[in-house]
């Protein structure tokens, strides 16, 4: 009996979310192209690459277990969105577990935190994760422009909700081309100490990912 390659198994994902939401499909898609572009700058191997882009659809398949008129609506009861996404946290993280896929399932327990993940790719994937929702249009706010997005990139950096070295590496990276795909190649080795305090020199990707 044959495997499904990686392709196929992407488009499962895919056609599982499309079925309970086009609004959830999209933003899993736009992550997952996210994901896949920043891996190539930091230089991520391909199995870190393809264990970020499954979470950008693993975060999504939690919306399962969650009532349809909620989804319909996108939440537009705050408070409504607050108890139903704790269900929504726990069910995508406990698909992973079930499904075999340990880093992913350990990325989808630590990204929604408001604290710096200890976990490697948890890390990179929650400033990415922050930046394509910020974007999209919820039932409660309008989407935000890129700038408002950099502004609560970087006050999580100073309340060490995100990790302040991936946050000031994104945004350079925003900042010197139009696209992510345009931005040179990061080296994705470790920068001194004095690095990482002076803001104003060259900016390294991530200063220990353990």
């Amino acid at each position: 009996m044959s495997h499904p390659s990686f392709k196929t198994y992407v488009k499962t994902l895919n056609s599982l979310l499309k079925y309970k939401g086009d609004w959830l499909q999209q933003e899993s898609q736009d992550l997952a192209k996210l994901c896949h572009m920043y891996g190539k700058l930091l230089q991520l191997d391909e199995n870190e690459r393809k264990t970020l882009l499954l979470a950008a659809y693993f975060k999504n398949l939690g919306a399962l277990y969650i009532a349809d008129q909620l989804l319909e609506e996108e939440f537009r009861d705050h408070g409504h969105m607050v108890a139903s996404l704790n269900i929504w946290f726990a069910e995508s993280a406990n698909i992973a577990r079930d499904s075999g896929l340990t880093d992913v399932e350990a990325i989808l327990n630590q990204y929604h935190l408001r604290t710096i993940p200890q976990h490697k790719l948890a890390r990179i994937f929650q400033v990415l994760n922050t930046w394509i929702a910020c974007q999209q249009e919820k039932g409660w706010r309008h989407p935000m422009t890129e700038r408002e997005a950099r502004i609560i990139l970087e006050q999580r950096a100073r309340l060490r909700w995100s990790d302040p070295l991936i946050v000031r590496h994104f945004i350079h990276c925003c900042n010197q081309s139009c696209r992510l795909s345009d931005a040179p190649t990061a080296d994705y080795s470790l920068p001194s100490q004095a690095a990482t305090q002076e803001a104003s020199e060259a900016i390294s990707p991530l200063e220990e990912l353990a």
